[in-house]
């Protein structure tokens, strides 16, 4: 069973968007579960700039249409509204934190509007590294692909 994070825990705990669960016994680093708010408000609006102070400059995924892209392929495709979706939950099962790297695992689920699984309630494990750098902890690298449709 997970547990469901309150709001109030959320904004000054973890700062996780207000649809993010954590599995019990699992502890997100704040600055992480900032940047994640901040991504998933950037996303939402497909604002560029937003989405490039959280993921590094050589960021790459391997995307739920199995292609590798890059930070700017990823970018080029939210900003043609590609990357659209309606009731979007994270639901996170791991955190592994070790003074350079965290890695971030779990899964999605969501009803993409356009591409893969379009209208229809997915579900996409993912694997996020997330990296120490100078200028803070930066998303450098992240696995997705969708796992079930419904």
């Amino acid at each position: 069973m997970r547990k469901t994070i309150g709001l109030a825990a959320i904004l000054f705990a973890t700062a996780l968007p207000a649809t993010a669960q954590l599995a019990p016994g699992v502890r997100m680093p704040p600055e992480i579960g900032a940047s994640y708010g901040r991504l998933g408000k950037a996303m939402m609006a497909h604002d560029a700039a937003g989405v490039r102070s959280v993921w590094a400059e050589d960021f790459v995924v391997n995307s739920p249409d199995n292609r590798v892209l890059t930070r700017e392929e990823v970018i080029a495709v939210m900003e043609h509204d590609f990357l659209d979706y309606k009731d979007f939950r994270k639901h996170i099962t791991f955190v592994g934190e070790k003074p350079e790297v965290t890695v971030v695992m779990g899964y999605d689920t969501m009803v993409p509007l356009k591409g893969p699984g379009a209208g229809k309630q997915v579900m996409r494990p993912f694997t996020d590294v997330w990296a120490k750098r100078s200028d803070g902890w930066r998303l450098i690298a992240r696995q997705a692909t969708i796992a079930a449709a419904e």
